[in-house]
């Protein structure tokens, strides 16, 4: 996995972005049984993530991204 952190936490694993977990990162969390199906993970920055996720024949991309809400 390319930049990412990661954590075991009950059966659940997650990769996580970010240096103050308290603000400003990106995280994500996949249950034990889908652990092996997670092909790739990216750190695109402190508030992008990104992963591929291989379910039977196809293979699902998501981004996840942390926007700063003003007002």
């Amino acid at each position: 996995m390319i930049g990412a952190n990661v954590k075991e936490i009950d059966g659940y694993r997650i990769w996580y972005s970010g240096f103050n977990r308290a603000k400003n990162g990106v995280d994500i969390l996949a249950k034990k049984e889908l652990v092996e199906q997670v092909v790739e993970v990216r750190q695109r920055s402190n508030r992008i993530i990104s992963f591929k996720l291989v379910v039977g024949a196809e293979t699902i991309n998501i981004v996840n991204v942390y926007a700063l809400q003003i007002g």
